[in-house]
């Protein structure tokens, strides 16, 4: 229900009067730590150390998707390099993740790390299909 109800304010976000790509993507990740933080029912404690992992988590997360982005880029004539780039990152992004699940359950419960990869893939789906529906209707 929740899902539904945050995400029905996408197609508001992504209609917003010409707003950049760095405006749309505060807005639709400012959701996205609303629904996340409805999900999460964090305690003051919890939301205070949280919060903070949680944005150097995405962060770094983001330099790596620019990074992989930056090399599909740069080798577009080589599909072999491409390939094994796109592994090398594949593979450092899940590192990353693995990481970040210690990092997140010195704070967490097991059970409310596995609800925040839960409603961080139901969110990142959902976002997929608000999209992709968009799109469809604008052809």
């Amino acid at each position: 229900m929740m899902v539904i109800l945050v995400l029905s304010l996408l197609p508001k976000v992504m209609q917003a009067q010409t707003p950049t790509k760095t405006d749309r993507w505060k807005q639709i990740e400012s959701i996205k730590i609303g629904y996340l933080t409805k999900k999460l029912d964090l305690t003051t404690e919890e939301s205070q150390k949280f919060w903070p992992v949680y944005n150097q988590y995405q962060h770094e997360l983001y330099k790596l998707t620019k990074q992989k982005k930056e090399a599909r880029e740069q080798n577009a004539a080589n599909p072999d390099q491409s390939i094994d780039d796109d592994f090398d990152f594949d593979t450092k992004i899940l590192n990353h993740k693995k990481k970040y699940r210690i990092e997140f359950g010195k704070i967490l419960s097991a059970e409310k790390v596995k609800t925040f990869y839960i409603a961080e893939r139901d969110f990142k789906e959902e976002l997929i299909k608000q999209l992709k529906n968009r799109s469809d209707n604008n052809q």
